[in-house]
């Protein structure tokens, strides 16, 4: 199940592999899931799904990507690490099954929505497969960092 553990945890391991702005590829693979500020409106009785859902669309994400990368210097670079984390979120979410809504890929064009159901909402393998391949991707990076200065001095 993609959930937000599952979605930091790709999003650090592709910004280690690619060796790009971590921080700002697992705050990229947060974006979408915005819309879950609506979950604090429905404590109070109020639906706005209606305001939050659009978040999980590519098309408002990468705006909001973009309107998060104007805080940065360098604009175009902090956009890029964004999108890539957006890019993994909606990897992880458009093979996830989904149960009452589906990802609108080409919001607002077109209102259909897609989904390659391969993982059940209640599997959590792939967030234990995660953790998993992160902690081998954290020692593996840990191993060489240590040899590099080891080497050096």
């Amino acid at each position: 199940m993609p959930d937000w553990l599952t979605h930091t945890l790709v999003g650090w391991m592709t910004g280690k592999t690619i060796k790009r702005d971590i921080g700002l590829i697992v705050a990229g693979s947060l974006i979408p899931d915005l819309t879950k500020i609506n979950l604090a409106f429905q404590y109070f009785n109020t639906n706005l799904r209606q305001i939050f859902d659009p978040f999980h669309t590519p098309a408002v994400a990468f705006i909001v990507a973009g309107l998060f990368s104007l805080l940065f210097r360098d604009f175009k670079k902090a956009f890029i690490a964004l999108s890539i984390g957006l890019l993994t979120h909606f990897i992880l979410d458009f093979c996830l099954i989904h149960v009452s809504s589906q990802i609108m890929l080409f919001f607002p064009i077109s209102w259909n929505t897609w989904q390659y159901p391969l993982i059940h909402p209640e599997d959590y393998n792939v967030t234990i497969a995660a953790v998993i391949i992160a902690a081998v991707v954290f020692l593996v990076y840990f191993y060489r960092e240590k040899r590099s200065k080891l080497v050096i001095t």
